[in-house]
């Protein structure tokens, strides 16, 4: 068993910016509302590497409540590897600190708009999608895309 250092920050409650993988897919199970939504897009979660304390961050809003799950370095191929396998699309958005107000909604899509600190009026998976592409969310899985909105190659 490993212990994680804690590293003090001069301002504790100031969101630090950082690179989030945020992954959208389908929703487990079959519940009654996933036939309302956007096939492929009817989940979201994010993940991001925390330097300081040598762990990937896995965020996942889920009916039965939030799961935060720590991994570290070597832990964590696995897991990556069955999230880019399970998601339609796959964004990587930078945080940021405009965190004036709780989003609307208790559900992925409301909790991971203030994970990113996105002010969005999103109120699906879908819409939060389209969101971030139109801020310039840097595509790293999508349907039919041979290019990242900044012309790179994506590789599958």
């Amino acid at each position: 068993m490993s212990i994680v250092r804690l590293v003090e920050r001069p301002k504790a409650d100031i969101p630090i910016d950082r690179l989030w993988l945020v992954f959208f897919g389908e929703v487990d199970g079959s519940p009654w509302w996933a036939r309302l939504l956007a096939p492929g897009c009817r989940h979201v979660a994010a993940c991001a590497w925390f330097a300081e304390q040598e762990r990937w961050v896995y965020f996942n809003p889920t009916r039965r409540g939030t799961v935060i799950l720590l991994y570290r370095e070597d832990e964590f191929g696995g897991r990556f590897t069955q999230l880019m396998n399970s998601s339609s699309c796959v964004l990587r958005v930078r945080s940021t600190l405009s965190r004036s107000a709780t989003p609307f909604g208790w559900w992925c899509t409301g909790a991971v708009k203030a994970l990113l600190g996105v002010k969005a009026r999103a109120l699906a998976p879908r819409g939060l999608r389209d969101h971030l592409l139109r801020r310039g969310a840097e595509v790293v899985k999508m349907p039919g895309a041979d290019r990242s909105i900044h012309g790179e190659p994506i590789h599958p």
